[in-house]
């Protein structure tokens, strides 16, 4: 064989095997270069759009085919953050363009196939042709489009100048069945929250012991306050009859008679601060040391649905109980009267001894007032502050299932 110039003993052949070898080295390395920059890119991309928008996938990248489908370990999924705070929100005050397709409900958006020259947008999600509403098929153009078609506002904020919310109601749910020093603590924490509310925020009292006191806040010039037994659960319709807003048939809550016990902070925050400078310690048991303080938190809890299932169903509601021991009264007890008869503990639960005996009837009546309030679209905070337990075990199922709070401590 022939010898390649200047590489002596070294077949030609060979020498241009070996150069179309490194060509195509250098062409993998520049394309692999290429992806490297490629999907960095589009990782930076992928960070950005979480700050602006708020989402993110399990995946950055889409199976191509079935069978990539079935490969994949993490399934494909997306983690939404509403309200997130953005610097460049771009709020518009008009109504969103709407699709018309019966179950769809999409909103016009950056993702939307638009045809300027029928003045007409393609729902991306059902593929429905949607036409322009007169306002919009007037001035829209490629090179005029409306904010909610460019491509830097994917999520905006509607300010709809025809729609009044409601303002947010809080209702304070105390236990009065604590020693003194924690429910001066406790009433000093309320008057701080109540400082820091919104001025035309609702706000109603109600307190607990061996009965529940619903405050009357428009009363002034003398407290008054309907008292519950302790000892029954009430609904919706038994709370608005008793307290005067509707009939005992049921029907909506009269707005002025509603007024008398949800009021906004502005009207009622000196009134609401003297009820709680004047309110002292639950007065029951009368006698003996060998009783646990009553204490009826589950009609309490109750009772408050009610109320606000009467006043303002369906509003922005948080119901707060504040609490300092185990209910023993009534509906969700989950121990006796007797200090002789000890609470139960997670051993008891394990093995449903005796002491465990109260448990599955609270379960049971917890998460049915979880499901009223769920139905109705409030949230149950629970405030937990004792150093023996409070009976969360039982009661957690209605912070949990309203989202809720639930905060355990030893002292307020």
């Amino acid at each position: 064989q022939d010898s390649a110039a200047g590489f002596p003993g070294v077949p030609s052949a060979y020498v241009r095997r070996t150069a179309c070898s490194v060509r195509r080295a250098r062409r993998i390395a520049s394309c692999t270069l290429r992806a490297i920059a490629a999907t960095a890119a589009a990782a930076m991309d992928v960070r950005a759009g979480e700050c602006v928008n708020g989402i993110r996938m399990s995946w950055n990248i889409w199976p191509s085919t079935r069978l990539d489908a079935t490969r994949i370990i993490v399934p494909l999924g997306c983690l939404y953050t509403p309200l997130k705070a953005t610097d460049s929100l771009q709020l518009v005050e008009y109504e969103p363009v709407i699709c018309r397709a019966r179950d769809c409900g999409a909103v016009l958006n950056p993702c939307c196939f638009v045809d300027f020259h029928s003045k007409s947008w393609t729902c991306p999600f059902c593929t429905n042709r949607n036409p322009f509403p007169p306002h919009y098929a007037e001035h829209i153009n490629e090179h005029n489009l409306p904010a909610e078609l460019l491509p830097m506002c994917s999520t905006i904020e509607y300010i709809i100048p025809q729609t009044m919310s409601n303002p947010p109601v809080f209702l304070l749910v105390l236990d009065t069945a604590v020693i003194e020093e924690e429910l001066e603590q406790a009433k000093d924490s309320l008057q701080q929250s109540l400082a820091m509310m919104p001025q035309n925020a609702l706000v109603g009292f109600i307190t607990f012991g061996a009965m529940v006191y619903v405050h009357e806040l428009a009363a002034t010039t003398l407290p008054k306050a309907y008292a519950f037994r302790g000892a029954k659960e009430y609904s919706a319709q038994q709370v608005a009859y008793q307290l005067g807003l509707g009939t005992r048939g049921g029907g909506g809550a009269n707005a002025q008679a509603a007024g008398r016990f949800l009021m906004p902070v502005s009207e009622c925050e000196f009134t609401l601060n003297s009820l709680l400078d004047d309110l002292t310690r639950d007065a029951w048991p009368l006698g003996g040391h060998d009783r646990r303080p009553f204490r009826c938190t589950g009609a309490a809890l109750s009772v408050a649905l009610g109320l606000i299932e009467s006043c303002c169903p369906q509003g922005s509601a948080r119901v707060t109980l504040v609490t300092g021991g185990a209910p023993n009264v009534g509906p969700g007890m989950v121990v006796g009267e007797e200090l002789a008869e000890t609470i139960r503990s997670h051993l008891d639960l394990q093995r449903e001894t005796p002491n465990a005996k109260y448990t599955k009837k609270a379960l049971k009546f917890y998460t049915s007032l979880a499901q009223r309030a769920v139905s109705c679209g409030f949230a149950v905070d629970i405030y937990a502050c004792a150093l023996d337990q409070c009976g969360l075990y039982e009661m957690k199922v209605i912070a949990d299932k309203t989202g809720g709070y639930m905060v355990m401590s030893d002292s307020f």
